[in-house]
């Protein structure tokens, strides 16, 4: 993999894009990308000679994109939403979450959470109105019934809706907690709250009770410094991105301290803005770094492995990226974009808050052994000419430099097909 200075000095983000054959003999081409209405090059991270690892799918912004195509009388019928945009339109996208083909979005613009079912072919949205009306939906979580818990900062509740979106009940944080983000694991749901004594509230599910917190405010060794965001682990680790702080930490479901890595700098292994967090049935951690635009891979011990995204308008990029979402409920919803015989365990979902991508989709898998893309060429992702000396539209200044982070083997996917 190769390693660089995240900063002036930068070398450009490439990406490995496949335009001729496989090795065995199979056609490639572009790949249809639904927010750009418009087939494009099929884009793999690492960039060459590392073996691809993840693959770019698709991307979306809102109904036009998942709905079977309208006429203008549907246009004239849906309207316009309170911000001015289409009621189909997704305005600025926050926390995502995802189960069966449906992508579960909140959006801050809009208040609301927009529900795009890739296997329905259907769009709608819920949480605008009546008691479960949401004030600032920042993320958002659903179990394995279809109950989805949303953290709301206004309202300062975790809201509650049922598999058919209707609301249930919404819990309250001690103390008038901020909640800022939710994750879901067996019958406990972790809350984290980022007020100025930022901690983990483990709720019971289907109550609310307060069952345990753990967490302190500070910079030392396990303290929180404006949290916000979590995600639970297959094993029920907690994963938590503390942006003042520059670091990700690891707890135990009690609150033990089982690593933390990062430090303020633009070097791969370190963090100028980390935001959404998830954690893969592998043991991956992906965190967002919305400042650099990109999304920073660690393995189970913190170890750095690799990186996708980067800035830019192209297949791939990302724009002030907000949250991350793993799910392998839904690889058949999106087989269509899949690389042919690019063995896929799971997919990744990202939101960007502006750009003309507002979800990207990408896929973590592998060909088989010995089975490669035949030909392939390396496209440079460039920086925005607005911003020639700071990579990303919002990147700090003055942030400190230190020597690349040494990237650690990334696991090895199963091989076969979906």
């Amino acid at each position: 993999m190769a390693r660089y200075h995240i900063g002036r000095v930068a070398r450009p983000l490439a990406l490995v894009t496949v335009s001729a054959l496989l090795a065995a003999g199979c056609r490639t081409g572009a790949r249809p990308d639904a927010a750009a209405g418009a087939r494009v090059p099929t884009v793999f991270f690492p960039d060459a000679p590392d073996r691809p690892r993840v693959q770019f799918l698709t991307s979306f912004g809102g109904a036009a994109d998942v709905e079977a195509k309208k006429g203008g009388f549907h246009a004239f019928v849906m309207g316009k939403d309170a911000t001015g945009k289409d009621a189909g339109e997704i305005g600025h996208p926050h926390g995502i979450a995802v189960r069966d083909g449906v992508v579960y979005v909140c959006d801050t613009s809009s208040n609301r959470i927009a529900r795009l079912s890739f296997r329905e072919k259907s769009y709608s949205t819920f949480g605008a109105a009546g008691v479960g009306k949401l004030r600032k939906p920042v993320n958002i979580a659903v179990d394995e019934a279809g109950y989805k818990f949303v953290a709301d900062t206004l309202r300062q509740q975790v809201v509650v809706f049922g598999p058919d979106d209707a609301y249930v009940s919404a819990f309250a944080l001690p103390d008038g907690g901020r909640p800022v983000d939710v994750a879901v694991h067996g019958n406990e749901l972790f809350v984290l709250d980022n007020d100025k004594t930022p901690q983990v509230v483990v709720l019971e599910r289907t109550t609310g009770k307060v069952l345990r917190t753990f967490g302190s405010v500070g910079v030392g060794r396990g303290q929180l410094n404006l949290p916000t965001s979590l995600a639970v682990g297959p094993n029920g680790e907690v994963c938590i991105s503390d942006t003042l702080n520059y670091r990700v930490l690891e707890f135990t479901r009690d609150g033990q301290l089982l690593w933390e890595q990062g430090e303020a700098g633009r070097l791969l292994g370190q963090f100028a803005r980390p935001k959404g967090i998830a954690v893969g049935p592998d043991g991956i951690v992906y965190v967002v770094e919305a400042a650099m635009e990109l999304v920073q891979m660690f393995n189970d011990k913190g170890q750095l492995l690799m990186h996708l995204g980067g800035p830019g308008d192209g297949p791939g990029a990302l724009t002030l990226p907000a949250a991350v979402a793993v799910d392998q409920t839904s690889i058949a919803d999106f087989q269509k974009y899949i690389y042919p015989r690019f063995a896929v365990d799971y997919l990744l979902f990202v939101t960007s808050q502006t750009g003309p991508r507002r979800v990207s989709v990408f896929a973590l898998g592998s060909f088989p052994e010995g089975y490669a893309p035949a030909e392939s060429t390396i496209q440079a992702l460039p920086r925005p000419a607005s911003t020639a000396d700071n990579f990303g539209p919002d990147a700090p200044r003055g942030v400190p430099s230190a020597t690349p982070a040494t990237p650690a083997p990334v696991p090895a996917a199963r091989q076969g097909g979906q």
